[in-house]
């Protein structure tokens, strides 16, 4: 085997030279730009990474629309999170779009009908959207929160420090935030605990909702009973009588389940029976939305809410590691975990904020498209089951959510390979006793992946929020196990 003597230049030296020659005659070259700067990001290069990233900065007058900015803004926070030159704070906020604010999306997102957009729900929406403005930044209030929550959904949920699978990557230390050992519909529930607590910050006396399978209306009906409310359940005839379990318990807890019918041969809509309702009756109700596309400000009281997961993060780690992460993971996909974990974070700079999707499933990549998500050509039946699979995955609409993280540029939006999914299967069951859901794989695959570039000194959340029950059979077959 060749020797290379020490004046022949190094593999990065030849690379660094043909790219340098290639901008001298291309200076507008961003590709090759972006080239030079994973060079200098892997080799830890920060001076030079520094003046590169400042040509790109000076040659890039729309930078929220740069790919080639982003990932370099992105590598800056890792490399050099120092630097005034990837201080973004400006665009740090992340502000979820109600029916009529102005965006960089807006375009696409008045494309979306959603539940409730109708003008005579607008004043009852604008009056919710000043009642919850003006306590939920009370500090009592979100003690209350967190007292209801500390009963009703298990929380904090622990922050595990997987010590084993961090020695084996040499690399950043690795630590996950368990939200799949708290109770099933964790987000569905806080967010629905916070809307009730607002309800009796706000003197309203009866929560009224929707609901499919009855879930819903069971968590309703229970927490109404908890904080001395009525609460009043609009649920379809034919459901009714298939989910007869659930009815019984929304009774059991005192709610009013009353049945929506056919109408002019058209099956009345559970949710629109709701919203009348609540429309009737201000004063006294206050409805009570899961994660549905509805107008603000429930779009904003979901991310409120749910965000009690990324401050239990920030607090955790603190104690932990007395700092703030250098990476923060969670998968990506039609899933609220973003929602609850990146909120908190978007503030700090040195915080890079990843969500991460199966390579092997790109059908996924919709749920940052700019299709109408209300649009389907099912059948009545079909759009009946397709309802109740929707209640049961718990997240059926936070497309627009998803979309609008990704357009502030704040969070990447990236793949992982189906190998590095079965090696994170694989090294956290044998290492720290665990096995992660097939998605949530994905993402904990890119993390390693990751935290192996990284240093001992810096850390790595990864959001751990699936059930793996559901997915046993699929990573036996994933894992090639003789089935």
């Amino acid at each position: 085997m060749a020797i290379r003597s020490p004046e022949q230049p190094s593999f990065h030296d030849q690379l660094e030279s043909l790219l340098t020659e290639q901008l001298k005659t291309q200076p507008r070259n961003h590709a090759a730009r972006l080239k030079l700067l994973e060079l200098y990001y892997e080799t830890h290069r920060a001076a030079s990474f520094l003046r590169v990233a400042q040509e790109l900065s000076d040659l890039t007058p729309d930078k929220v629309a740069s790919p080639e900015w982003q990932k370099c803004l992105s590598m800056g926070r890792m490399l050099v999170p120092e630097s005034p030159l990837f201080n973004t704070a400006g665009s740090d906020r992340i502000e979820f779009i109600g029916a009529t604010a102005g965006t960089v999306s807006q375009q696409p997102l008045a494309q979306v009908r959603r539940l409730g957009d109708d003008t005579r729900f607008t004043r009852h929406f604008q009056t919710l959207k000043e009642g919850f403005e003006s306590v939920h930044a009370d500090a009592a209030f979100q003690a209350k929160l967190d007292m209801e929550l500390t009963y009703l959904a298990r929380r904090p949920s622990s922050l595990l420090h997987a010590r084993r699978l961090s020695e084996s990557l040499r690399g950043a230390q690795i630590y996950l935030k368990r939200e799949d050992v708290s109770p099933r519909d964790t987000h569905l529930i806080i967010s629905v605990v916070g809307q009730a607590l607002l309800a009796q910050r706000l003197g309203r006396k009866t929560l009224v909702t929707s609901t499919i399978d009855g879930r819903r209306g069971v968590l309703t009906a229970s927490i109404a009973a908890r904080l001395g409310l009525d609460a009043v359940v609009f649920m379809d005839r034919e459901r009714n009588t298939r989910h007869t379990t659930n009815v019984f318990r929304m009774w059991l807890h005192g709610a009013n389940v009353l049945q929506t019918t056919e109408e002019g041969g058209q099956m009345r809509d559970p949710r629109e029976a709701a919203l009348t309702y609540w429309a009737r009756n201000p004063e006294q109700a206050l409805m009570v939305f899961g994660l549905e596309g509805a107008p603000e400000p429930y779009p904003t009281m979901a991310r409120e809410f749910t965000a009690v997961i990324g401050r239990e993060c920030q607090r955790q780690m603190r104690l932990a590691a007395k700092r703030s992460p250098d990476l923060l993971v969670a998968r990506g996909g039609n899933n609220a975990d973003a929602l609850g974990m990146f909120p908190p974070f978007v503030g700090e700079a040195q915080t890079r904020l990843v969500c991460v999707e199966p390579m092997s499933e790109p059908e996924k990549s919709g749920v940052v498209s700019s299709r109408d998500p209300t649009t389907n050509t099912l059948s009545r039946d079909k759009q009946k089951v397709a309802q109740g699979i929707l209640e049961g995955l718990e997240y059926p609409s936070v497309v627009r959510e998803h979309r609008w993280l990704r357009e502030t540029g704040r969070v990447e939006y990236v793949q992982a390979s189906r190998e590095a999914a079965k090696k994170a299967i694989r090294d956290l069951s044998n290492l720290e006793g665990i096995t992660p859901a097939i998605e949530t794989a994905h993402a904990l695959g890119w993390a390693c992946q990751a935290a192996a570039q990284m240093s001992p000194e810096q850390a790595v959340i990864v959001m751990h929020a699936e059930e793996v029950e559901k997915d046993l059979w699929d990573i036996g077959r994933l894992m090639g196990a003789p089935l």
